[in-house]
């Protein structure tokens, strides 16, 4: 004789879930998401291949004498902005021009204005001063803000 039991049998499982989308909403979001993503990596590749002159400057300007700093600076700020508008300032409107490139007015107090005069003395300053005219220098190359390069324009004939 056969028992009842021996009829029954297991629990039938369905099929786990796909992961994969359904409606065709995903495919635009996840292709949205993908542009999105691959402008911003061409963004930051290219704003660090811009920046780069900033980071060689920041590495030159720890085995820099005190004499070179103006030097150093005026070859920073020829990377960034166009020769005929950097390349003659010295004096006052040297010191203009670093003070108007940030937004920190750094090199209008002593012994920041004094930069160009040590490049002829050297000796005239202490060790503190010399400590706070590299912090400022170094942080005039870090924030400086250049003028923006106009985009080129295709010229059809």
């Amino acid at each position: 004789m056969n028992a009842p039991l021996d009829k029954l049998h297991d629990f039938y499982q369905p099929a786990p879930p796909s992961w994969r989308p359904q409606t065709i909403g995903w495919y635009v979001v996840f292709a949205i998401c993908a542009l999105a993503l691959l402008w911003l990596a061409v963004h930051l590749i290219r704003v660090w291949h811009e920046n780069r002159y900033r980071r060689d400057a920041l590495k030159e300007l720890g085995h820099t004498e005190v004499a070179e700093l103006s030097a150093l600076l005026k070859r920073t700020a020829l990377c960034a902005w166009p020769r005929q508008e950097v390349a003659a300032l010295s004096g006052g409107a040297w010191l203009t021009f670093l003070d108007n490139a940030t937004s920190d007015p750094l090199f209008a107090a002593s012994p920041m204005n004094r930069i160009e005069d040590l490049a002829l003395q050297p000796s005239l300053i202490s060790g503190e001063d010399e400590h706070a005219l590299r912090q400022a220098s170094a942080s005039w190359i870090k924030t400086h803000k250049p003028p923006r390069k106009p985009r080129r324009q295709h010229v059809s004939a």
